[in-house]
């Protein structure tokens, strides 16, 4: 007498349908993976402004050329340009264009000494279009003034370093 062994396993019908779901599956765990990682990588304004301070020093020493931040109001993004008005770098905000809870003012700081009064206030700072950064990682001393969300905040920059100087100490 002979004995068939009863084979076991999967057809290929079989296998091919769970291929198919797991694809299905890690599509769309893919896709929610994607949304997750956008919403890490929003920060806070004044973060984003020592990014943008640090790759406009980057841009500068990398291309041996002085470069220009320019901050555009109507895109709601940071511009880094070189001499030649070519935009090298734009850096968003986060905040939608044309934002009107979102205003940033440059300032030029100004010697202290050999400045003009006026009615004897002495004037130490000038509002600017623009913030240079030359190639030896240097720049004329600045503050930044960032209105968002309802927040005033004021962060004066080192010009030889994108290290933020405490305005508490003189």
């Amino acid at each position: 007498m002979i004995k068939k062994s009863k084979l076991s396993g999967f057809t290929l019908i079989e296998i091919l349908m769970v291929l198919g779901l797991l694809g299905l599956i890690s599509g769309l765990v893919v896709i929610n993976a994607n949304a997750i990682f956008e919403g890490f990588e929003e920060r806070p304004l004044p973060v984003i402004l020592r990014k943008v301070v640090r790759e406009a020093r980057f841009l500068a020493a990398k291309n041996r050329e002085p470069v220009f931040l320019f901050f555009d109001q109507e895109t709601s993004e940071f511009q880094i340009s070189n001499g030649s008005s070519n935009v090298l770098e734009t850096i968003s905000t986060g905040y939608p264009e044309d934002d009107p809870d979102l205003e940033i003012i440059f300032y030029k700081i100004l010697p202290e000494r050999g400045t003009s009064s006026f009615r004897g206030l002495s004037i130490n700072k000038k509002t600017a279009t623009y913030l240079a950064f030359h190639p030896d990682r240097s720049s004329t001393p600045f503050m930044v003034e960032l209105h968002y969300d309802e927040e005033i905040s004021l962060h004066r920059f080192d010009p030889f370093s994108d290290t933020e100087i405490d305005l508490a100490t003189p």
